[in-house]
C-alpha cells in the first residue's frame, strides 16, 4: 500500500541546488513499486556515490519502449533504511540475489519532469548525482553530470571523455 504522501511538492518547490541522484530502472516493475509502493531499491554493494540525496530521478532502460533511454521522472525521497531482497519482493524468494542487502528508499509520489532527458547515444548509466537545477536545465543525460571545478591528471574528467565540458585547457 502507498504511504501517505500528501506532503510532496511540486517541482516548482524544489530549490535548483537540491541534491538528485539518477537511478537506472531496468524493469518497469520497479518503476510501479516506486509509483505504487513508494520506494525504490539499490543494492549496498553497488552503492558507490553519496547516498545522502533530497530526490531520486529515475533513468529508464530498453525495458520501456518509447519511454526508453531517457530520465522521465523524479520522487522526493523521505527515509532510507536497509533490507534484504526477498524482505522486498516476497514473491522473488529464489532470486539469486534474494539474501543481498539493499538500500530501501521511502519515496514520494513520481514528478514529471516538463521535459524528459534522452540518451542520444548508447551510455551504461549507473548513478549520476547532481542537482535539480541541471536536471532541468539538461538536453542530454552527459549533462547531468558534472565534472569538478578543477580535473585532476589522471581522472576521466581529465581525459576529455565528457565532450559537452569545456575547463581550462591546461591541466
Amino acid at each position: 500500500m502507498r504511504p501517505d504522501c500528501s506532503s510532496d511538492l511540486s517541482l516548482d518547490d524544489i530549490p535548483a541546488d537540491a541534491s538528485v541522484l539518477v537511478c537506472v530502472v531496468t524493469r518497469p516493475a520497479d518503476l510501479e513499486r516506486v509509483r505504487a509502493e513508494g520506494w525504490y531499491r539499490i543494492p549496498v554493494g553497488r552503492a558507490r556515490v553519496p547516498l545522502a540525496v533530497g530526490y531520486l530521478a529515475f533513468y529508464q532502460t530498453a525495458a520501456f519502449g518509447p519511454e526508453r533511454w531517457s530520465v522521465r521522472y523524479l520522487a522526493a525521497v523521505h527515509a532510507v533504511d536497509l533490507a534484504r531482497r526477498y524482505e522486498l519482493i516476497p514473491d522473488e524468494p529464489r532470486h539469486p540475489r534474494a539474501s543481498l542487502r539493499y538500500y530501501r528508499f521511502s519515496v514520494g509520489r513520481l514528478l514529471h519532469l516538463p521535459v524528459a532527458i534522452p540518451s542520444r547515444r548508447l551510455r551504461r548509466v549507473t548513478f549520476i548525482p547532481t542537482t535539480f537545477g541541471r536536471l532541468l536545465m539538461a538536453t542530454d543525460v552527459v549533462d547531468l553530470w558534472h565534472p569538478p571545478a578543477t580535473p585532476v591528471r589522471g581522472e576521466v574528467w581529465g581525459a576529455g571523455v565528457n565532450a559537452r565540458w569545456t575547463g581550462n585547457a591546461g591541466m
